[in-house]
């Protein structure tokens, strides 16, 4: 860090900004989703697909926008991206279908690829010789896990001034910032990683069919009941077809898309299990925010501006994280308290379930979940990513973003809501059970509501009717609250679990070891 100059320094905080805004393309209508819908009018499986697609176009693009990052000079691609995505957010707002709305996100998010591909390359090209590499992986993982919080809440508060249109044009605005800062920062327009253009084609089209059939689990998989439906147990049958086809397929390609030589190296295997791991432990994040608009009636800016205590976390957690990988800490350090965090997060959660809860309660365990994140996310890219030789470099991240995003983020997710109603269901059976005359609390409850209704004007049977259903509504409520507690029980007892297993069988007891692999931070 010494070497580098100090008027090089300004030159850095303009790059690193400059990638923000294609980080959080798709992060400032996060908290909007029931806006758009009503805007729409669609049902709720095909707002399902909406929501999934541009996140699925983004990770099936992801392999092709690399290769053709290279062979594009960086000032013209990343002026052409930036005005191009201004092109296709606008356009977002004047679609007039939910199908155009989502065609115009998906070009936004493949777009957003480009950009943050573009914009890293000068960093990677003249900072990764002076940067050690977990400095760089720190500050990327810094950039991008706090701008994501910060752009979920400015773009709810630009939502609150009108419409959820407000926070497409905010967007708008920090892509005219980045073409600004592309002028001042981009000096030479040249395309320095440019070489001899190679691509899996084949490959591509096979990844991206194993992603259409994700996408139709996570959109239509609980509605389905899982396994319980034909077309999804044929679904299933069928990502094993596509699993084996690819490994045909990888045998006649020279470069495929992912090497299977990559897990070779045992710390591509682990690594790929800790980040669906990690992704699998940050996904119950969804229960929260459903706690707090569903039972809680918090609106979104209250929810956006309780998670804001999570950039404490991360403020804290990232630059130690980054510090004590700098110093050759033990990577098990870092694993153990990274999971400590997690399991305090979600333990700490599972005593606030409960009716009547402030904001201020979510506090503190918004800061463990930010710790949480700090101290995982940097050290896992660079575990995954140790001693893999550059040629296999992009089999690496491919295989950590199917882990963490496809497995864990986006299926985990959708399965994760399939367990959340099957425990309501259960939970609400077990209460409903208890609503009878012998239950002297609960009649005394139906009476009173009764009574209310009845000196509202209504007879004695409508009374009767709206009191049973207020009742049940209520033990609808306190069945859903259970299920959270139950989810978040386990998710504690699964966080801590893994600090047993690094305490007993003593591993990680080393630093970590060289990385050459560009950090691309997905």
């Amino acid at each position: 860090m010494a070497s580098i100059k100090k008027g090089s320094v300004f030159t850095l905080v303009g790059l690193y900004l400059l990638t923000i805004p294609f980080f959080n393309a798709l992060n400032v209508t996060s908290y909007d989703n029931s806006q758009i819908l009503g805007h729409f009018g669609s049902s709720t499986t095909v707002f399902s697909y909406a929501t999934y697609i541009p996140f699925f176009a983004m990770l099936g693009f992801l392999p092709l926008g690399l290769k053709l990052g290279k062979q594009i000079k960086v000032r013209t691609l990343i002026l052409s991206v930036s005005f191009l995505s201004i092109i296709c957010n606008t356009a977002s707002l004047f679609a007039t279908s939910i199908q155009w709305f989502t065609i115009w996100r998906s070009l936004l998010a493949i777009l957003s690829i480009i950009g943050i591909f573009a914009s890293m390359i000068p960093i990677i090209l003249k900072y990764n010789p002076v940067f050690n590499m977990p400095i760089l992986y720190g500050i990327i993982q810094f950039i991008m896990q706090g701008s994501k919080q910060l752009y979920q809440y400015f773009g709810t508060q630009m939502t609150s001034i009108h419409d959820w249109t407000f926070g497409v044009y905010f967007l708008n605005v920090n892509f005219l910032l980045a073409i600004v800062l592309a002028w001042i920062f981009y000096k030479k327009d040249v395309a320095p990683m440019k070489s001899p253009f190679q691509f899996d084609w084949r490959g591509w089209l096979i990844m991206l069919l194993f992603f259409v059939v994700i996408l139709f689990l996570c959109a239509e998989g609980q509605t389905r009941n899982w396994l319980s439906d034909p077309k999804v147990a044929m679904a299933l049958a069928f990502l094993l077809i596509i699993i084996g086809i690819y490994l045909i397929h990888v045998r006649f390609t020279k470069n495929p898309i992912i090497n299977p030589d990559v897990y070779k190296y045992t710390n591509v295997v682990f690594g790929s299990f800790l980040y669906f791991y990690i992704g699998m432990m940050n996904g119950t994040g969804s229960v929260v925010t459903g706690f707090m608009t569903n039972i809680l009636g918090f609106d979104s800016i209250y929810v956006a501006r309780t998670h804001l205590a999570i950039l404490i976390g991360l403020f804290v957690a990232i630059p130690l994280t980054t510090y004590l990988l700098y110093k050759r800490i033990y990577l098990a350090t870092i694993w153990i308290t990274g999971f400590a965090c997690f399991g305090m997060y979600h333990t700490l959660l599972f005593f606030r379930f409960y009716p009547g809860i402030e904001s201020s309660d979510f506090f503190v365990p918004f800061i463990f979940k930010g710790l949480a994140i700090g101290f995982l996310y940097p050290v896992s890219s660079l575990y995954i990513s140790e001693k893999v030789p550059p040629k296999l470099g992009d089999s690496r991240m491919m295989s950590g973003i199917i882990s963490r995003v496809v497995f864990a983020s986006l299926l985990g997710g959708a399965i994760l809501g399939t367990f959340i109603s099957n425990l309501k269901i259960q939970h609400k059976t077990g209460l409903s059970q208890q609503l009878s005359p012998l239950n002297e609390k609960a009649q005394q409850k139906l009476n009173n509501t009764t009574n209310y209704y009845l000196h509202q004007g209504l007879s004695q049977v409508d009374a009767q009717k709206m009191a049973e259903k207020s009742l049940s509504n209520q033990t609808s409520q306190s069945s859903l609250m259970l299920a959270y507690k139950d989810i978040y029980l386990v998710m504690a007892a699964l966080c801590f679990f893994p600090i047993l297993i690094l305490l007993l069988f003593r591993l990680g007891r080393r630093p970590v070891g060289s990385v050459a692999v560009e950090p691309i931070p997905f």
